[in-house]
């Protein structure tokens, strides 16, 4: 059986802390996952809505919902599926054990590894990154795909220099370690590889094309008295089963705990 080789491309929208003087509670990651062959024809489709090819890239808070509604149909009738997966940030339980968790991992960081804390919004934004990649690449074999190695790029999430090897090498062969078995339980097809996650941190046309369609969902996770609120665009693409929507907040509640509680002496 021949492979097909899957590109995915990852953007996050929202920010990923706890104040309480954001535009959203919520923090999305999303994922868009497509063959390598048919990049160009789809590019070519969104050269114009989604401004591929101008001299600067769309400016999110400057695109309007009718554009973003537009955008939303135009990628219905592309080979192409999205998944979002949305962080609660202002989940009273997610705050409780996310600033735990924090002190947790950075006496893990200091003995261990000899280095600074990791901040809560890294926290949010990397189980965010994980559930939104699982669940992407397993939702191409669950709709019986055939064997297939990924390719995935991410935005450049100002990664500190100490776990670039961990967000990208690691996270690959993580989460390899954890779809190829459950290959098995779909009907065919096989995980041939997941490559070390690259990043997208110069201005592309990947890079221009994942921030448009994650613009075409951030609205629905908005606060609803935002003048930007909007579930149409999401709604266009869920209708047509273009795209899934998953919320992550027990998620990352889940390994949060399961790690303080795996963990010698409490840490």
């Amino acid at each position: 059986m021949p492979v097909k080789n899957m590109v995915v491309l990852f953007d996050e929208s929202g920010t990923p802390a706890i104040s309480n003087d954001q535009r959203t509670d919520w923090f999305i990651g999303v994922g868009v996952a497509y063959q390598q062959s048919d990049e160009k024809s789809i590019f070519a489709r969104c050269e114009a809505d989604f401004g591929l090819s101008n001299s600067k890239p769309l400016k999110n808070y400057r695109i309007g919902t009718s554009r973003v509604i537009r955008m939303a149909k135009l990628l219905t009738g592309l080979p192409l599926s999205v998944y979002v997966s949305a962080v609660n940030t202002a989940n009273p339980t997610l705050r409780n054990i996310i600033i735990k968790y924090e002190s947790f991992g950075a006496k893990a960081r200091r003995n261990f590894r000899q280095i600074r804390k990791r901040p809560i919004p890294q926290i949010i934004h990397s189980h965010v990154l994980d559930h939104c990649l699982f669940n992407i690449i397993t939702g191409y074999f669950e709709e019986d795909g055939s064997d297939a190695a990924f390719t995935v790029f991410i935005d450049d999430w100002s990664i500190p220099e100490n776990d670039i090897y961990i967000s990208l090498e690691h996270r690959a062969k993580s989460l390899y370690e954890k779809i190829s078995p459950l290959c098995a339980n779909f009907t065919k097809g096989r995980l041939v590889s997941i490559a070390p996650l690259e990043l997208l941190n110069k201005d592309s046309v990947r890079k221009r094309f994942v921030d448009g369609v994650a613009s075409t969902f951030n609205r629905a996770y908005l606060n609803p008295n935002n003048k930007k609120y909007s579930i149409c665009a999401v709604e266009v693409l869920k209708n047509c089963k273009r795209a899934q929507c998953g919320e992550a907040t027990q998620h990352s509640i889940n390994i949060m705990q399961r790690v303080m509680k795996g963990a010698p002496d409490g840490g």
